[in-house]
């Protein structure tokens, strides 16, 4: 990408405009892709706070409104490993997140 920018820039007969372009133009992969990526975490982050969202709507659907310190004790400990839990099943995706977004990457299947 840097070499094709400073190209733009060495072209002479290029109006700055043109050379914006050219530059633009340059970097246009490179930009795509890193969108690409960041979508795909995004989407993952945004499944693991489901899960755990998930996790803390059932506790509190078994809370009642004045628990004891012993259930509030018990109900933070099944929370944390409902939690535990989502954060495993997610952190098991991603080598297969990673191969896919390689594959899509090294295919450039992304113009």
């Amino acid at each position: 990408m840097h070499k094709c920018a400073a190209q733009c820039c060495e072209n002479e007969t290029y109006s700055i405009q043109k050379v914006h372009n050219c530059v633009e133009n340059c970097s246009s992969s490179l930009n795509k892709a890193q969108q690409y990526v960041q979508g795909e975490f995004e989407r993952v982050q945004n499944r693991l706070q489901r899960c755990i969202m998930e996790c803390n709507d059932n506790i509190k659907d078994k809370m009642g409104p004045n628990p004891t310190q012993s259930e509030v004790n018990r109900y933070s400990e099944e929370f944390e490993k409902c939690a535990t839990k989502c954060v495993d099943s997610y952190c098991e995706l991603l080598p297969t997140l990673e191969k896919s977004m390689k594959k899509v990457l090294s295919k450039n299947e992304l113009l």
